[in-house]
């Protein structure tokens, strides 16, 4: 009796430790996506897969992004064990610049990973290059006409168009002597700076629409400080 009742309690165990085993398993083919580099503006499409390698039924409860990237399941929420599913990711380039990592968050019943993070990584390259960024004339005398350059380059891959720039500033005024350039080529701004009577520092913005591109707008701050006679 006492052997029986030790062999059940070894079969209970095994039959026992075979349900708590039995459960969803979530893996994804590749978690990270480096989608190289890109211009700002261009949008990226990339397809996540994942399957369920357990032996009870993968549930799908939700999927959320980081900000910049918008993630969607397109396949079935209740994978049986062995099927595949897809989540769809999508990422717009327009409001960024420079390197960038987004997040994916994938929710579902796996016991051991509930929650699956899903990256997304890559550089976005700016359309139009300003140089410089800003532009400071130093110390100026009240009236008294001054001038400074600021270069414009394109970056992309096709020609650009700028429209007319205008500057937040009565002194300041603006030459543009081109407004069409080719991918790989520049133009130049001629700034021109005549400080009012009365005035001990002056700040402005020179304001350049750009066709074509999403961020279609360049802000180039403008300083000095002015002296008298």
């Amino acid at each position: 009796m006492r052997k029986l009742f030790y062999l059940a309690m070894i079969l209970l165990s095994f039959l026992g430790g075979s349900m708590a085993f039995a459960a969803p398993n979530l893996q994804v083919t590749e978690p990270t996506f480096n989608f190289g580099e890109v211009f700002q503006g261009d949008k990226v499409l990339h397809v996540f897969e994942f399957v369920n390698q357990g032996d009870e039924p993968l549930l799908v409860d939700r999927v959320t992004s980081s900000c910049g990237c918008t993630a969607v399941l397109v396949s079935e929420k209740n994978l049986a064990p062995g099927s595949k599913g897809e989540i769809q990711a999508n990422f717009d380039s327009s409001r960024f610049n420079g390197s960038v990592s987004k997040t994916i968050y994938l929710y579902t019943n796996d016991p051991v990973r509930p929650v699956m993070q899903l990256h997304i990584l890559g550089k976005v390259l700016q359309s139009v290059a300003v140089e410089p960024t800003q532009v400071n004339f130093g110390q100026v005398k009240t009236e008294k006409t001054v001038t400074s350059t600021v270069v414009l380059r394109n970056l992309g891959g096709k020609p650009l168009t700028l429209g007319v720039p205008h500057t937040t500033a009565a002194e300041l005024k603006i030459k543009l002597p081109q407004t069409a350039f080719a991918a790989g080529d520049a133009v130049t701004l001629e700034l021109q700076l005549t400080p009012k009577p009365g005035q001990m520092r002056f700040s402005a913005y020179v304001l350049v629409p750009v066709k074509g591109v999403p961020k279609n707008e360049l802000r180039i701050p403008v300083y000095a400080t002015i002296s008298g006679e």
